[in-house]
């Protein structure tokens, strides 16, 4: 028995299902809910994503969908990848300004869940994952060109944010 292949079972499932069911709530399956449109105009108006339901559908998916197929073991690098540009830029924009601590909204909590998504991603599903079962590998290439793809993508969406955040109203002297 190889331990690494545990190991990997282990943290797929763990970060698998805890990512997809926020992607679930955001689609107001589970916990306290919510909706993509709810979802787009926070991501509008709070956050400077623009346009909102863009970038509202393509968190959704990233967590929902990615967090099924990480979980599962299914295409190996690409679900993990794209969770992690996903956390990543939550993590930046949402928890970071927050500070450490989950209680007040900080990155305790998304960033472990990053570092594993990463973690996946650089170390394959293992044996004990669909990929595994079916014998599914892919090629180094494109693997690579998808690591580009998201790299590209979290900074064009951190770009994007920064043009079109919000101001905060400062106090005159």
């Amino acid at each position: 028995m190889n331990n690494t292949d545990l190991a990997m079972l282990i943290l797929r499932i763990s970060v698998g299902v805890v990512i997809a069911m926020h992607g679930f709530m955001k689609l107001g399956w589970v916990g306290k809910g919510g909706s993509p449109a709810g979802i787009a105009g926070w991501f509008d108006n709070s956050l400077g994503f623009k346009p909102g339901i863009f970038w509202a559908w393509v968190s959704i998916f990233a967590e929902s969908l990615g967090g099924i197929l990480v979980a599962l073991g299914l295409f190996g690098p690409f679900p993990a990848a794209a969770v992690t540009a996903d956390l990543v830029v939550v993590t930046i924009a949402v928890h970071v300004p927050k500070g450490f601590w989950t209680g007040n909204g900080g990155w305790e909590f998304p960033v472990p869940l990053a570092a594993g998504a990463f973690a996946v991603a650089l170390v394959g599903n293992g044996l004990y994952s669909l990929d595994g079962i079916l014998g599914l590998t892919y090629p180094d290439t494109l693997v690579g060109l998808w690591w580009i793809a998201m790299a590209v993508g979290v900074v064009l969406v951190l770009l994007l944010r920064a043009m079109f955040a919000p101001k905060t109203a400062t106090k005159p002297a």
